[in-house]
């Protein structure tokens, strides 16, 4: 008679390997994006183009009065001046990161401030690739929202 321990405890190494491999892809996921904000926040232009694709492109939507304007640029577009300072922090609750194999998700709520002084808030949702080099955005969807901000 076999025992089934052998297969089980494989089965438990094997779940256990891809669990652990799984946590640490999703932290290399927050770490681009903590990159994103570190790099907006001193006005790193070489730094904040090092963590897209090449070929990325941002979008947002944002409500005005009566109306909702949406837009899109690429990040390379981005222009820093060294007299506005943005400071964009992450929530610590409703982040929500998924990987599967070369490709990953992060929704990150966010709160922002230009010089010092509350702007708004919102929810950035990152489309990762992870490349040779590690994981880059693809493409970067935000909401800029200026109520209920808590």
């Amino acid at each position: 008679m076999r025992h089934p321990f052998p297969l089980l405890y494989l089965t438990l190494f094997l779940t256990g390997n891809a669990i652990a491999q799984d946590a640490r892809e999703k932290k290399e996921v927050i770490q681009v994006a903590q990159q994103f904000f570190d790099a907006l926040e001193k006005g790193d232009s070489l730094a904040f183009r090092s963590v897209f694709l090449k070929n990325a492109f941002n979008y947002y939507v944002t409500e005005e009065k009566d109306s909702v304007r949406t837009g899109s640029q690429s990040p390379f577009q981005a222009r820093f001046s060294s007299n506005r300072i943005i400071k964009e922090r992450m929530r610590e609750s409703g982040v929500s990161i998924h990987v599967h194999e070369r490709i990953a998700t992060a929704w990150i709520p966010y709160d922002l401030w230009v010089n010092d002084i509350y702007s708004h808030c919102g929810v950035d949702v990152f489309t990762l690739l992870k490349t040779r080099e590690g994981w880059k955005i693809a493409s970067l969807a935000f909401s800029m929202e200026k109520h209920n901000c808590k």
